[in-house]
């Protein structure tokens, strides 16, 4: 299992999303251009955040709440956004498969997470349930095809962190959303225009509450 509070607290830790970089921030501007600008926005598993700061820089009007397992990313996220002045960033610490916060959003945001998570249907169900009536949940998960790309692309330590992928422990599909969430599903990448991860090892699914 990956430590990831050991990971962040080497101090080392690169400052970047680990889909997609700094364009996932576009990304979910078309996304809100699709369902409107959201009052709050959850990302659930946020490590460094790449995406909560930059979407809190540009919507100074929406709460941003990033929350991470690792108290050591946690606290460095929270002084750099003090740092830089954005009053509507927030974080702390919690994670999947059970949140722990009893606050609910317009949109609830989990990517590049669920590889990590033991139980994904329960994360699935916890995820949901902080989903504001209305608000949707932007869930990337792994599946299948994951594993196979895994497998033949990661070596050594990198093999070691996807474990429960390359051994098919949390693998799930569209359908098992569909079945957690009692909700249809859109393909996020469909949605935002993105065909660099259409059909690929990354699935990503837009889930309406």
């Amino acid at each position: 299992m990956m430590d990831w509070e050991r990971f962040y607290r080497r101090a080392d830790y690169d400052r970047c999303a680990y889909i997609g970089g700094e364009r996932m921030a576009d990304l979910a501007e078309r996304f809100f251009e699709w369902r409107g600008v959201p009052d709050d926005f959850a990302s659930v598993g946020c490590g460094p955040a790449v995406v909560p700061f930059l979407l809190a820089e540009r919507h100074p009007e929406t709460e941003v709440f990033g929350f991470d397992l690792s108290e050591t990313v946690v606290r460095d996220n929270a002084e750099k956004a003090d740092v830089q002045g954005l009053d509507n960033l927030h974080f702390a610490v919690d994670s999947l498969p059970g949140l722990d916060t009893d606050q609910k959003f317009d949109v609830v945001y989990c990517v590049a997470t669920l590889y990590f998570v033991e139980e994904p249907r329960r994360a699935i169900e916890s995820l949901y349930s902080h989903v504001r009536d209305g608000g949707h949940l932007v869930l990337n998960y792994p599946n299948e095809t994951s594993r196979k790309q895994f497998d033949r692309e990661f070596e050594g330590r990198k093999r070691e962190s996807f474990e429960l992928v390359l051994t098919g422990a949390n693998l799930i599909s569209e359908d098992v959303v569909r079945e957690v969430t009692g909700a249809e599903t859109r393909n996020y990448w469909e949605l935002v225009e993105d065909e660099e991860f259409v059909d690929s090892a990354t699935p990503c699914v837009v889930v309406e509450k």
